[in-house]
């Protein structure tokens, strides 16, 4: 199988180094910043929610459910961010209507997500997926196809962040 990287076909999977990047987003209040992956793990654990585009019903299930759960998260030293290819216009807007409570990193050229391996070529941007870092970039976890309405596939996430 190929490996991830630039045109890679395959997910990124566990126990690989997750790619560096440091990317432009939007918080809850509309401020931007940069996100640096290297900088956040530092911090603690990272999930990574890859999603296809803002305002999409299935996209913002996908988020609304890790803001429901932000608080458990962030408590048990989980850092939350979404990302995909739209504009820091974009997320400001989805932000201002959603007030998710972690930042919208925007990977406009699609290079990360790319180095993910998350990229739809059909598309013509990020597959919705799951994926958890570790301390010095070490992916503990992925879910390749994540659907929101997949009750387990939220479980398998929580169990391996041991909140479960």
């Amino acid at each position: 199988m190929t490996s991830p990287g630039q045109g890679g076909v395959r997910p990124i999977e566990e126990g690989e180094t997750a790619p560096d990047f440091t990317l432009p987003a939007v918080n809850s209040n509309g401020a931007e910043l940069n996100v640096t992956l290297s900088t956040e793990v530092t911090k603690g654990r990272v999930l990574l929610v890859f999603y296809e585009d803002d305002g999409m019903p299935v996209c913002t299930n996908e988020l609304r459910a890790f803001a429901q759960e932000h608080e458990l998260l962030r408590d048990a030293g989980v850092r939350v961010f979404g990302i995909n290819t739209n504009g820091l216009g974009s997320h400001a807007r989805f932000q201002e209507r959603d007030r998710f409570p972690f930042p919208l990193i925007s990977d406009f050229y699609g290079d990360t997500v790319r180095a993910f391996g998350l990229w739809n070529e059909d598309e013509g941007k990020s597959r919705r997926a799951l994926v958890v870092v570790g301390p010095g970039r070490r992916v503990l976890h992925v879910q390749p196809h994540f659907n929101p309405g997949n009750l387990p596939g939220f479980a398998e996430v929580f169990a391996a962040l041991g909140l479960m």
